[in-house]
């Protein structure tokens, strides 16, 4: 084992090689996460849920109506959005983006 040098430790940190490994780890670990987040929101996310309105009635009188909503599992919509824009050198002008959103 070789003793500790700290002029290489330094040099190691301006070199591609361990950045490039670095960055492969990091996203793998985030590709994992992701494809956990996914299967918990699609098996064992709660697929209803209950919504509350509280409404306070003069005299102390208060109404709680619960509702129970089932989420659906998932769901792909179309969506088509616009916007405008102007610039401090005076450029000025229009957009729109145009897709499909998916939601699960």
């Amino acid at each position: 084992m070789d003793p500790f040098n700290l002029m290489k430790f330094i040099i190691s940190f301006f070199q591609l090689v361990p950045w490039i490994k670095t960055a492969r780890y990091t996203i793998g670990i985030a590709v994992i996460g992701f494809a956990g987040l996914v299967v918990y929101r699609a098996f064992f996310l709660p697929t209803s849920k209950t919504v509350n309105n509280i409404v306070a009635q003069s005299g102390a009188h208060v109404i709680v109506d619960g509702k129970k909503e089932d989420k659906s599992r998932f769901g792909i919509r179309p969506f088509v959005e616009g916007y405008g824009f102007a610039e401090s050198d005076d450029r000025r002008g229009v957009g729109g983006k145009a897709g499909l959103r998916l939601d699960f």
